[in-house]
């Protein structure tokens, strides 16, 4: 076995933690693999439209849920790094028992400005994160119309002034398979 079959068979698992059987499961339904449709939100008003790619799995014995956040596409890239906006990121979920909420950490290589770290909660039928990104820009995420075969994600940041929130990201995801 190479050293990376190791770590991939050591970090992936099958199925949650029975430590977790009695949390609030808010982001099971991520499991799989995912086809996207992204719309970034520039301050202009300018709206750049991507496909791309999302990838989660149980990790960490179970204990926590991770995925692979990908726009574009690898294939659809124009060049061989990423271009402002794109993400080749990873966000891993874990639960913590002091909040009773889980803990949402978001990890953008290209585009560390983009990292970010939010509380998650169930807000009625809907996932509601609250946090910041890493220059300690206030942000909310929400998952809504989450289905087993789709869901709908948005992305707002608190503008400049202070007072209003920008939507800078939202996307529609279809399971594949």
């Amino acid at each position: 076995m190479t050293s990376r079959n190791a770590f991939l068979d050591a970090l992936a698992c099958s199925r949650r933690s029975s430590e977790l059987d009695h949390v609030d499961d808010l982001f099971g339904f991520l499991i799989g693999s995912w086809d996207i449709d992204a719309m970034l939100h520039g301050a202009d008003g300018q709206v750049r439209r991507t496909h791309g790619e999302v990838h989660a799995s149980w990790v960490l014995e179970g204990r926590a849920i991770q995925d692979l956040f990908i726009f574009p596409r690898p294939a659809d890239r124009t060049s061989g790094g990423a271009g402002p906006g794109d993400r080749y990121a990873t966000t891993i979920r874990t639960y913590d028992r002091e909040r009773a909420a889980w803990r949402v950490l978001f990890i953008n290589p290209a585009a560390v400005a983009t990292n970010a770290e939010l509380i998650a909660r169930r807000d009625g039928k809907a996932i509601a994160m609250e946090g910041h990104l890493a220059d300690r820009t206030p942000i909310r995420w929400r998952y809504d119309d989450v289905t087993e075969k789709s869901f709908h994600y948005s992305a707002h940041r608190l503008s400049g002034d202070g007072r209003t929130w920008q939507m800078y990201l939202e996307i529609l995801g279809r399971r594949v398979g």
